[in-house]
């Protein structure tokens, strides 16, 4: 074997040791990168059928709507900020030829108002004429009505462009197909993760350049440890003709040996590694979904971290071995401990040590302060999403949903709970890139989120407007946004675009201050969600489950005959968001029969219980809630009561016609009497009767054995009207039903009837136009708003005459908020902090590997440099050994040595990490997926972190005397020399 041979291959066993730590750090990385790409690029599969090639361009105001105009490819919208007979609008001009879109192979075409219209949903009746104005312009347009529109926003009014030429714009949205990826996407789920990814894979290319950092240590440790045990070799080299520079390569390519060897082993401890925790992580049951793969990008960064650690092993080899090979022959005669060796830093004379130097501090400094950067960072992502997590809150989701983006829950559901003394937060999130900058907007009801998440106002008002939004105060870093800016945005799941003035700046913790916060209306528009959705409701304050609740409601109970079988047929609805079962008891007289409901989700489903039939006669009927009596004949038929539908005030010489209904049904041949006179009824259940003069009357009708009397009033200044009659359904609402009350109205006059019908009700007043011919019949439905549990009162005006009224009861059950709640997927966090787990895999998961992987790096490598350290003494450790000392002696010096070199290292490591941890964030680098990683230094952070790299720095200290204390005592007190091979010549003859 040759010298070269010999000084660049030959093993030890701290070459073993230097191996390890390569690994260790190799194995950071890549664990490291396979989790973090992987992490994104399965956001990126998540989000990739939200992907769109369209930019949105907002150009400040030009100085006319005719300035506007633009290429025949773009779609150039014009916004007005205007009033509508006085109200504040948002006026949109369409340019006549306008393109269309294609987007995820849908077509979208703009609506083309005709010239001189203003086309508007839901707003004021269509045909009529309004004043459009801005402060210096005024025109007159006609209402026309529109449907809603995938891209434009409901509340904003549609016109020609030449309509508003007059007008001066208040900005232009240009929508243009772009080649690369759109700074401002149309649809930007997609971008927002690509961007977020390119993030993370930057922030691991720092991680590179920080382990680059470890391995150099490790390297220039153990390199120099050798050299200087080979002094005496190099001094024989020297002098038999060996130039430095030929020492300086043995030395070097010994030093890339060993970062080739560790980077092998590390790359499949690296791999192993992850694979290892991710098959823990689903054994313990906890919710991974990560696809773990040597995907390119993930081999690309590898390639990086390959070739920057190559690099750290020559600048290691060579600044290890360059002073000793340079070094005059006679300084290189001996190898013992020089005073060169036992030199002391100028800390000595503050910190003395009794057995260990000083010349540790510096690789210790470098080593903890690569782990007390990664800490910071970890704890930085702890802060993020730990107040998202908080004590007591909950998170409702849909449950087959795959993640939260894809999740719908009814909005009324927070009304719901809401209404039981729950603190609820109905909430929508949005993936958003602004030119370039992708982040986190969170549609939310703003008091109702704020009473969650704690968040402070610190400037400007709150949003009183679905165009109105506020901005948290690191985003508003990061953007340049700030209070009275004005943005567009694109879609977020859907293709679309609204416009956004930020009226207030909040501050809050973790996360919540990287967010915009829209109103639901907004971030409906841009999500798929539909019109009453929400992705899902945190809550606060939700009572825990009870097993015998269920989210079915029994609705009502009649009795009926199917399939010639007598029975009563059960109602139910399952309010909740899970197919369910309730088993229920019926009760017909003195029978009972028990049966089970099974209802979909948020669905209605009719159950037939058979029965005996009873005795004729009036019986009690019970399900649940539902109580009633019903009347059955000797056949069980049931006996509804008579109907009589007459008008109550009628004009004199009036002949009304008056209807006689059972159940619902007309009944024909019934005897109506009024003052003498008798009619019978035809097949429709009706009669005609005149009244010829003033007073009031009693209308009696008889069929069979029932008979049926109301009162009406004959007079001059009668007004004729429609007949009305006033229902609920279901008439048993519960505070999860949104009952729907109908005005039945009946012309029972020979004229046409035009009049209005008026509803009103608890937070509902409508009022409706019918038009009714002579025998003529309408109905008019309004859907009622959530109420929580109480009696309330409706009513129904025909014109001017006395309203109809109708009384309902809404019930109100604790455990069935509590159901409802956990027929979803009920976990505890926020909604994002949820997201993390569902489609990031579980969020303990990622932070114990990393974790592991760095404390292990961190211990190896800071061992190393302990070695280095204990060696320059291991005479002085063979002399104490031969002495008699015991080996917890050593350890007590080493221990008491390490704590002031530790403490001293760990202080500044800290101050290291932080300086740089600091100096990323304020260049913008440290944003991942939208959020600031920015750590919170508190006094219990500072000191744990310390004590941390103090702890990391014994335990190194002890692993690398404990090496020296295994030998045998005279075995450190002997010099170890290459020998001369035989037959070989001077290094330099080779």
């Amino acid at each position: 074997m040759g010298y070269r041979r010999a000084l660049s291959f030959s093993w030890e066993t701290r070459d073993t040791l230097a191996v390890l730590v390569i690994a260790l750090t190799v194995s950071f990385l890549v664990g490291a990168a396979i989790l973090g790409v992987s992490l994104g690029q399965q956001t990126t599969t998540i989000s990739d059928e939200f992907g769109t090639s369209y930019h949105v361009e907002r150009v400040d105001s030009p100085s006319s709507v005719a300035d506007a105009s633009g290429s025949d490819s773009d779609v150039r919208l014009v916004l007005v900020g205007a009033t509508v007979d006085g109200t504040p609008a948002t006026v949109v001009g369409v340019p006549p030829g306008v393109s269309e879109l294609t987007v995820r192979g849908q077509t979208i075409d703009f609506p083309r108002p005709d010239p001189g219209t203003l086309a508007v949903v839901g707003g004021p009746p269509a045909g009529e004429t309004v004043s459009l104005a801005t402060d210096e312009t005024a025109t007159s347009v006609t209402v026309t009505d529109r449907s809603g529109h995938q891209v434009l926003r409901d509340g904003w009014y549609l016109t020609r462009a030449e309509t508003v030429s007059a007008f001066e714009a208040t900005e232009v949205v240009t929508i243009e197909r772009t080649d690369g990826a759109p700074a401002t996407p149309l649809l930007s789920a997609l971008q927002f993760f690509v961007r977020g990814t390119d993030q993370l894979v930057r922030l691991l290319q720092l991680a590179t350049l920080a382990s680059g950092i470890l391995v150099g240590v490790t390297t220039y440790s153990v390199i120099r440890l050798t050299v200087k045990e080979r002094r005496p070799d190099i001094a024989v080299l020297r002098s038999t003709g060996a130039t430095p520079r030929q020492i300086v390569g043995v030395y070097t390519l010994r030093a890339i040996t060993l970062a080739a060897v560790g980077l092998a082993l590390g790359y499949s401890i690296g791999v192993i590694l992850v694979r290892a925790v991710l098959n823990a992580a689903v054994y313990a049951g906890l919710p991974t979904s990560l696809a773990l793969a040597l995907t390119p990008p993930v081999i690309q960064l590898l390639g990086l971290a390959t070739a920057v650690l190559l690099v750290a092993g020559v600048v290691a080899g060579l600044t290890a071995s360059y002073p000793e090979a340079t070094k005059p022959l006679d300084r290189l005669s001996s190898s013992g401990q020089s005073a060169d060796d036992q030199s002391r830093s100028p800390l000595a004379g503050l910190f003395e040590t009794r057995l260990l130097g000083w010349e540790a501090t510096v690789p210790t400094v470098a080593t903890l302060s690569v782990f007390m950067g990664v800490v910071l960072l970890l704890s930085a992502v702890i802060g993020a999403v730990g107040p998202l997590s908080g004590v007591g809150q909950q998170t409702i989701t849909e449950p087959d949903a795959p993640h939260p983006i894809a999740s719908n829950v009814p909005e009324s559901y927070a009304s719901a709970l809401r209404s039981q003394g729950v603190a609820v937060s109905p909430e929508i999130l949005l993936f958003e890139v602004y030119r370039n900058t992708p982040f986190v907007a969170r549609g939310v009801n703003y008091s109702a989120y704020e009473s969650l998440a704690h968040t402070a106002l610190t400037t400007g008002r709150e949003p009183t407007g679905d165009d109105e939004a506020l901005i948290g105060a690191s985003l508003a870093e990061a953007t340049g946004l700030g209070v009275g800016d004005t943005l567009v945005l694109g879609g977020s799941t859907t293709p679309g675009i609204t416009r956004i003035e930020i009226v207030g700046r909040f501050a809050g913790t973790g996360v919540q201050d990287d967010q915009l916060l829209v109103s639901l209306d907004t971030a409906r528009h841009l999500t798929t969600t539909g019109r009453d959705g929400v992705q899902f409701i945190r809550t606060s304050g939700l009572a825990s489950g009870d097993a015998n609740a269920s989210t079915i409601v029994v609705t009502d109970a009649t009795v009926t005959r199917r399939d010639g079988s007598f029975g009563v047929a059960v109602e139910a609805t399952n309010l909740g968001l899970s197919d369910a079962s309730r088993p229920v008891s019926v009760t017909l007289g003195d029978a009972t029969a028990k049966t089970a409901l099974s209802v979909p989700s948020r669905r209605s489903k009719t159950t037939f219980v058979a029965f005996e039939t009873p005795p004729a006669g009036t019986v009690s009927l019970s399900v649940a809630d539902v109580t009633k009596s019903v009347t059955v004949d000797e056949r069980g038929r049931v006996v509804e009561s008579l109907g009589v539908s007459v008008p109550a005030s009628i004009p004199v010489g009036g002949a009304p016609r008056i209807s006689v209904s059972r159940g619902g049904e007309p009944v024909a041949n019934a005897t109506v009497s009024v003052d003498g006179q008798r009619r019978t009824t035809d097949a429709s259940g009706t009669a005609r009767v005149r009244f010829n003069e003033t007073g009031t009357y009693v209308v009696s009708a008889r069929a069979g054995s029932q008979q049926r009397n109301t009162t009406v009033t004959v007079s001059e200044d009668a007004t004729r009207r429609p007949v009305q009659t006033l229902s609920l359904s279901p008439q048993t609402p519960t505070l999860f039903t949104s009952p729907t009350v109908t005005a039945r109205l009946t012309n029972p006059w020979t004229q046409r009837l035009n009049t209005t019908v008026t509803i009103r009700g608890p937070g509902t007043d409508v009022e409706r136009a019918v038009s009714l011919a002579p025998g003529g019949t309408r109905r008019v439905s309004v859907n009622l708003p959530q109420r929580p549990a109480g009696e309330y009162t409706v009513s129904s005006q025909v014109g001017a005459s006395e309203p109809a009224t109708l009384t309902y009861r809404v019930r109100g059950d604790e455990r069935l908020a509590t159901a409802l709640a956990g027929s979803g997927r009920y976990t505890s966090g926020g909604g994002i902090a949820q997201a993390i787990q569902l489609v990031f895999g579980n969020l303990e998961v990622l932070l114990a590997a990393v974790v592991a992987l760095v404390s292990l790096m961190t211990v190896g490598s800071t061992t190393a440099a302990f070695t280095r350290s204990t060696y320059g003494v291991r005479k002085t450790i063979g002399v104490y050994r031969a002495t008699g000392a015991r080996r917890t002696d050593i350890l007590r010096l080493v221990l008491f040595d390490t704590l002031k070199v530790g403490l001293v290292a760990s202080a500044a490591a800290f101050v290291i990490a932080t300086a740089a941890v600091t100096a990323l964030l304020s260049v913008g680098e440290l944003r991942v997926f939208g959020v600031a990683l920015t750590p919170a230094f508190s006094p219990g952070v500072i000191a744990g972190m310390v004590l941390a790299g103090l702890g990391l720095a014994v335990a190194s200290a002890c692993l690398a005397t404990g090496y020296l204390l295994l030998q045998d005592p005279a075995a450190l007190l002997v010099d170890r020399h290459i020998p001369t091979p035989e037959g070989e010549g001077s290094i330099t003859n080779e």
